[in-house]
């Protein structure tokens, strides 16, 4: 078997655990009661297939144990390479075209660094980390990329005479990341928990079950810097247990998990959470034979999951989990033959009612195969990477499969929202407005999303509710609103330019400036660092945000209605009312402009990975520019016009 230890007999293996592979990863109506409804569609997972990846040294073990990607052309895998007197870190990286590998900081000679888990909150920012055995004790190993080069970043330890070492990492933003892991006291394992601000890494306070029991966490999920799920592993009386922890912006607590017997090994590698209510865990437990072990968090309780395991197997361990949403999970690690003689790659999936084992593919038959972490959030395709055995080593494996995007809502002016291959949770539709709904925006953190109206009334579905402009005293009426991912607030925004921030920063606004034309839209930068407003002129307004050109001043054959980010290159896109788009920094996949339409363009909005976009017309026609069509509402009687759109 591999994967289960490596070669630096002093790694953190030795705080008492045995080393697992580790993965990197309120509703308010109007004050009503909100009702979730069914999942929605799963999407769908293609065939998986093997992706060539290089190696060091086909003769030396290489692994890789975390991924990462930020979009379809930007992906980074981090592992080890063990050569003959140490061992290094060893880091891939995905150009849309090929794996190649890339220079990380080397160790001195007699020492093992080791990644274990990274994180790339943006194209140009990544961070690894690990531990670093020196031949006495193991320390914590945290590396940075910029964008041209990885160096090592000082980290702290809990002391240089105790075992430290972290298995996972979680970014929400280039200056908001957390790291888990453990440390030892003596032969007792206790939790550690680090921070990124910016500038500094610290060690944040963590609990541990009692002062007797050893504690460790494997892997960690944050939906935004004040929502982070951690989870591992304690030790009971007689075996080991689950463990879960949360953070709520302030502190660290253990949250109560569900364990299949408290006479079994339970033990939990990696999580995953698309929202405050939507997590999964998984890993495995023992009854004789190891089956898979998954945890499901709805909003208020853990709960076990049923999960399958391979017929006639000895052992069925998950170490990575990603999910896109309520309803698309993939997670992944190995099974054993019932001899316990040959690992195979394992891949299961989740459609929002039921797990399932789904087709993955081995180098070879006869020579063992894992996978350690998987990665869907980011990208058009799922993304595994792990290990195969070769003839007396053991070389990267990185495996793909395509999967359908995201879906998108689109919202009528009297509230009417209809959902494609996304959640519905509710609408104005059929409700007294005081004025139409001119837009929408999702929530991320959360899977839900909001509706506004032009007197500034928002409207949210199972998502916050940070307060609005409705009801107070407005120049001009709102046109449009964002979202924050920094702070899960949002901003709505007038047609004179006049900003209104909710749970967000204010970073500037066109209010009390002179326009040549109104403003038609909003967009924020997808780390919520700053916003972008634009006229129907094209004329376009950056604010704590780069300004990369627009369509001010320059002919336009119909006005601007609308503009979107480009999540893959910071770029922008404006589109006018007869499908013209035109883009800044970012790729043009095409348009609607000079084509015949029935009813004008209203509106835009981009797949959150960057591979293309949509355009939405006021008769629910949509179009769909290297982005999956998944319905409209084109060709259907409406109540009253499409306004806007929002992609989930």
């Amino acid at each position: 078997m591999i994967g289960q230890t490596h070669s630096s007999s002093g790694r953190i293996a030795s705080l008492g655990r045995r080393l697992r592979h580790v993965a990197v990863g309120v509703a308010c109506v109007g004050g009503a009661a909100l009702v979730l409804p069914s999942p929605a569609p799963a999407a769908t997972v293609s065939t998986w297939s093997i992706v060539p990846s290089p190696t060091l040294s086909p003769s030396a073990p290489n692994a890789l144990r975390g991924v990462a990607c930020t979009g379809p052309t930007n992906c980074v895998a981090v592992g080890l390479f063990t050569g003959t007197s140490n061992s290094q870190g060893l880091i891939e990286t995905w150009n849309g075209s090929a794996w190649s590998i890339v220079p990380s900081p080397a160790a001195p000679s007699g020492t093992y660094d080791e990644l274990h888990g990274v994180a790339c909150p943006g194209p140009s920012n990544c961070v690894a980390v690990g531990n670093s055995y020196d031949g006495s004790t193991n320390q914590n190993l945290i590396e940075s990329w910029n964008g041209s080069t990885w160096s090592v970043v000082t980290s702290p330890d809990t002391s240089p005479s105790q075992d430290n070492g972290l298995s996972s990492v979680a970014c929400t933003t280039p200056t908001s990341c957390v790291a888990v892991g453990a440390y030892s006291i003596g032969s007792l394992g206790r939790t550690l928990v680090e921070s990124w601000d910016g500038s500094t890494w610290s060690i944040v306070t963590s609990p541990n079950t009692t002062p007797t029991q050893s504690n460790y966490l494997n892997g960690v999920t944050c939906t935004l810097s004040t929502n982070c799920v951690a989870v591992g592993i304690y030790t009971g009386t007689t075996n080991r247990q689950a463990l879960i922890e949360r953070w709520n912006g302030s502190t660290w607590s253990i949250v109560t998990s569900p364990n299949t017997s408290s006479t079994m090994d339970n033990e939990l590698n990696a999580v995953s959470c698309t929202n405050v209510a939507f997590c999964v865990a998984v890993g495995d437990y023992h009854n004789g034979n190891y089956p898979t072990l998954i945890e499901s968090w709805d909003g208020t309780a853990w709960s076990i999951v049923a999960s399958p395991s391979m017929m006639s197997s000895d052992e069925n361990i998950l170490y990575g989990v990603s999910c896109t949403g309520p309803a698309d999970c993939v997670a992944v690690g190995h099974w054993s033959d019932i001899h316990d003689t040959v690992d195979h790659t394992l891949v299961e999936s989740w459609d929002g009612s039921a797990w399932s084992i789904v087709p993955s593919p081995n180098s070879s038959p006869t020579l063992a195969n894992d996978l350690s972490a998987v990665t869907c959030g980011s990208t058009s395709n799922c993304t595994a990477v792990g290990n195969s055995e070769t003839t007396g080593s053991q070389e990267s494996l990185i495996e793909t499969a395509p999967i359908v995007a995201s879906g998108y809502w689109e919202v009528a002016s009297d509230g009417g929202l209809f959902a494609f291959h996304a959640p519905f949770y509710g609408s104005m539709g059929g409700k007294t407005l005081n004025k139409p709904v001119v837009g929408m925006a999702a929530d991320p953190s959360t899977g839900g999303y909001w509706e506004v109206a032009s007197d500034g009334g928002l409207f949210a579905f199972h998502a916050p509710f940070y307060g609005s402009m409705g009801g107070k005293m407005l120049n001009k009426p709102i046109v449009g609103m964002a979202f924050d991912a920094a702070t899960g607030g949002y901003w709505e925004v007038a047609s004179d330019g006049g900003l209104f921030a909710f749970h967000a920063p204010f970073y500037g606004s066109m209010g009390g400036k002179t326009l040549n034309k109104p403003i038609v839209g909003l967009a924020a930068l997808p780390d919520g660092s700053g916003y972008y407003e634009v006229a129907s002129d094209g004329g376009l307004f950056a604010f704590n945000a780069p300004f990369q050109g627009s369509m001010g001043a320059k002919p336009l054959n119909k006005p601007v209605v609308g503009m979107a980010i480009d999540p893959a290159t910071g770029g922008y896109y404006e589109v006018a009312s007869d499908g013209g788009l035109f883009a800044f920094n970012a790729p043009f996949q095409g348009s609607m402009g000079g084509k015949v339409l029935n009813k004008p363009v209203v509106g835009m909005a981009s797949q959150p990975d960057g591979s293309g976009y949509w355009e939405v017309a006021a008769d629910g026609g949509l179009f769909a520019f290297n982005a999956p069509f998944l319905g409209s509402t084109g060709g259907i009687q409406l109540n009253q016009p499409v306004v806007g759109m929002a992609t989930s």
